[in-house]
């Protein structure tokens, strides 16, 4: 009798692509600096106005916000920008952008003149940060884009941490041009870390990643009607669980909106906007709400705990994301941000502060990075500098937005009411982020 025919052998899993590279790295590390830089200074801009220029209370309070709208100017122009000017030419400028502008908060001029250097600085960073995430997720292998993503932006949250507690400290213990050589300082670092990175090939070509991507489209297009998206493989360019993608108007056809940001991640980021909206009532709010309540010293070390919780979970939300795909991650998020808001609005004691601490960690970092990789797994590599832009826009709306209407929204409703209604805003955006995402596979990297 025959033997019987061996079995095939089980094909081999291919190895992973290296996540920590050289660049990886160094594009990490130049997202901590400049946040720290920008964070060290944001906090304590309004107090030193109103100290050093004598300024009213609006007036400093724009001085510190007229960053954000000189960052929003270039989430729109670094797109374009990034047409005519290689990546790293455009890091290395902004850069040096920074360090300059930073180095000008040492001029005591007319409180115009801070504005200007206010406005600028907030151009610098916008633009940095936005050609620096686009860098770095260019980098990141596909099928790791939720576990790179999210060790990626740990340094916002480190940056986020450090700074404010950075800032804080030198304003009160060591004074304003000590706190100001400091954020140089940081600043300077981030050039030659940015002068050090080795842009993709890929990406620092315009001509070449277009042609690049245009084929692998061309390919997926002709298959996409037969294709049922089970591996990475597979979608490598379908950005798992998508629609395949229609074919690419010429750059003469293309709209002005499309110019400037990328309308198929606007749901995901409006969710997003949504979310910080919230957040920016604990960076405005947080400190004189904790006052009332008697809880100042739990207030003090909030944003540590909030960083820690970040810094602890994002991993594992990464790597959850890339396996599980978004809802499965993301669900549980928005319910901690918003079960983190509620236990704040009712807050009796230093342990309700901290353990809101800690719940607000987890939602906030999990939906910023799992957000953003959803933005990015769903865009073509050619338009990835758009999608970033557009999801940063939408975060810096939310920030900046949230304080003003939640300004005129407070002395009405009062604190307590007020975090109740963030409460209620996460749920909203919960449901939106559910009609968007829920019932499509997004972005899963493997079943």
């Amino acid at each position: 009798m025959d033997d019987p025919l061996p079995s095939a052998p089980k094909p081999l899993k291919p190895p992973k692509e290296k996540l920590w590279t050289r660049d990886f790295v160094l594009g990490t590390l130049t997202n901590f600096v400049i946040s720290a830089n920008y964070f060290m200074l944001m906090v304590v801009m309004t107090a030193y106005a109103m100290t050093v220029y004598q300024a009213p209370a609006s007036l400093a309070a724009f001085c510190a916000s007229v960053f954000i709208i000189g960052t929003l100017v270039a989430r729109f122009t670094s797109a374009l920008l990034l047409e005519r000017i290689p990546l790293k030419t455009l890091l290395v400028v902004g850069t040096l952008l920074e360090t300059t502008l930073t180095a000008l908060y040492f001029l005591h001029g007319a409180l115009g003149l801070l504005i200007v250097v206010r406005f600028a600085h907030g151009f610098a960073f916008g633009t940095c940060s936005t050609v620096v995430t686009t860098l770095v997720t260019s980098m990141v292998p596909i099928e790791r884009k939720g576990e790179g993503i999210g060790y990626f932006m740990l340094s916002v949250t480190l940056g986020a941490a450090i700074g404010p507690f950075t800032g804080i400290f030198i304003s009160n213990n060591l004074g304003y041009p000590l706190l100001f050589a400091a954020a140089t300082v940081a600043a300077g670092i981030s050039l030659p870390l940015a002068l050090a990175i080795r842009a993709p090939r890929a990406t620092s070509n315009t001509t070449l990643k277009r042609d690049f991507v245009q084929t692998e489209q061309a390919v997926v297009d002709d298959v996409a009607a037969d294709l049922v998206p089970h591996s990475v493989e597979a979608t490598r360019e379908l950005r798992v669980g998508e629609a395949p993608a229609v074919t690419r108007k010429s750059p003469g056809q293309q709209s002005l909106a499309s110019k400037f940001i990328e309308v198929g991640v606007l749901p995901i980021s409006f969710v997003a906007c949504l979310i910080f909206f919230g957040y920016s009532s604990l960076l405005t709010f947080l400190t004189p709400y904790a006052t009332e309540l008697g809880l100042a010293q739990a207030a003090s070390v909030f944003f540590i705990v909030y960083a820690i919780s970040m810094f602890i979970t994002r991993p594992f939300t990464g790597k959850a994301f890339d396996r599980k795909g978004a809802t499965p991650v993301m669900m549980p998020a928005f319910f901690a941000f918003s079960g983190g808001i509620l236990v704040l609005a009712f807050a009796s004691n230093d342990w309700m502060i901290l353990g809101s601490a800690l719940l607000l960690g987890f939602g906030v970092g999990t939906i910023q990075s799992c957000g953003l990789a959803v933005a990015v797994r769903k865009t073509a590599d050619e338009r990835l500098s758009k999608a970033n832009a557009t999801f940063y826009i939408m975060l810096d709306l939310g920030v900046g937005i949230g304080p003003v209407l939640l300004g005129a929204l407070q002395p009405i409703s009062g604190y307590q009411a007020m975090y109740v209604g963030m409460s209620v805003l996460g749920m909203i955006a919960l449901a939106l982020f559910l009609a968007i995402c829920g019932n499509k596979r997004i972005a899963i990297g493997r079943k």
